[in-house]
């Protein structure tokens, strides 16, 4: 019998009690089952501790997202390639109020809160100032109930693991996506399509459209950003890069060149493989321009969305109301592109003239 079968599971999604907490990480552990189902170790309990408290924060993240999609504020948007989250368990306990409930409804399993949490990764988004800054900002904007929404890049390794060996210091890749992030929801449904290199084909009327190339698809993750003391939850949307099952080539494939026949999932792989790849060589130089141009058109598409969405009526003449719904901080110099990627997205995709689009994009 496992710690878990001590207390009977039950879901509980808003359990403020320890008692209904601890049967809502028992339902987690049978129910969101990651493991084998006699195993609950310290590192079982964190996960199904953390979808317990995931579920305090779902409901406020969802109410926070229709309170914004009705009242249709000015919303800030804030694009930083870099984030230094930290570990979210004590984090998200302690804003919501319920560290000791959790603390008490983990005794029942024979475990301290702190060695549970413990057992979490940092999630390897950034490495230093720059990405705690915007950690920083999303935490003291979610407190302050400001309409804001972040966005960055779901990397796959952080920037290095460090260890000594007998030569001296060595860094490897750091895989917090070893197992899952307990945190992030992927959202199947929100895709932007991302076009690299190709060229402009120029129609007798003039109008120029950018094709060719090679197209990936920028999928969301969205992580909750809960505030201190308030019921408000906004989001760190993450992308990664996809291809598709038509840029696999089943005949190169069956004929024995495999790498060939996957090129293009190969390089959506490189996209999000790891923050800040060198750059001493031009294949380096061009991943990171990739990268950026990656978080930036994504981004833009996504707020574009939005401000259609949350105004049905909303055409092509009404992108004068743009700039007062709309704010886009760039973390340092890195989101630049969003400038250029703006004023692309207005004229090609939305179809306004290059004074009416520069002025949306200025102001």
């Amino acid at each position: 019998m496992s710690a878990a079968d001590k207390v009977k599971p039950a879901a509980s999604p808003a359990a403020q009690e320890p008692s209904a907490i601890a049967g809502n990480i028992s339902y987690h552990a049978q129910y969101s089952p990651h493991f084998s189902p006699l195993a609950f170790g310290p590192e079982q309990a964190f996960y199904a501790t953390a979808e317990s408290v995931r579920d305090h924060l779902l409901q406020r993240w969802n109410d926070t997202y229709l309170h914004f999609h009705k009242t249709d504020p000015k919303q800030t948007y804030y694009l930083s390639m870099e984030y230094l989250q930290g570990r979210a368990l004590t984090n998200a306990v302690g804003n919501l109020g319920i560290t000791g409930a959790y603390a008490d409804a983990l005794k029942k399993f024979g475990y301290e809160l702190e060695a549970i949490a413990g057992q979490e990764r940092d999630a390897a988004l950034g490495n230093g100032g720059l990405g705690r800054l915007a950690s920083c900002f999303l935490d003291s904007m979610a407190t302050l109930n400001l309409p804001s929404w972040g966005y960055g890049l779901r990397y796959r390794y952080g920037l290095f693991k460090q260890r000594i060996a007998q030569e001296g210091q060595e860094e490897i890749a750091e895989d917090w996506l070893d197992k899952f992030s307990p945190w992030e929801i992927v959202r199947h449904d929100v895709v932007y399509p991302i076009r690299f290199f190709g060229h402009v084909e120029i129609s007798p009327d003039g109008k120029r459209k950018w094709t060719g190339g090679e197209v990936l698809s920028a999928l969301a993750y969205d992580v909750p950003i809960p505030g201190y003391k308030t019921k408000n939850a906004i989001s760190l949307r993450l992308w990664d890069a996809k291809a598709t099952a038509e840029d696999f080539n089943l005949f190169q494939f069956n004929d024995g060149q495999y790498e060939s026949a996957a090129q293009l999932h190969s390089r959506a792989q490189q996209i999000c493989a790891v923050l800040y790849p060198g750059d001493a060589t031009e294949e380096g130089k061009l991943l990171r321009l990739k990268q950026q141009y990656f978080l930036c058109s994504a981004s833009l598409q996504d707020i574009i969305f939005r401000f259609k969405e949350r105004k049905a009526d909303r055409v092509s003449g009404k992108w004068s109301e743009f700039p007062s719904k709309v704010a886009v901080q760039m973390n340092d110099t890195h989101p630049t592109l969003a400038i250029p990627e703006l004023m692309r997205l207005l004229m090609d995709v939305e179809g306004l003239g290059w004074d009416e689009a520069w002025d949306v994009t200025n102001k």
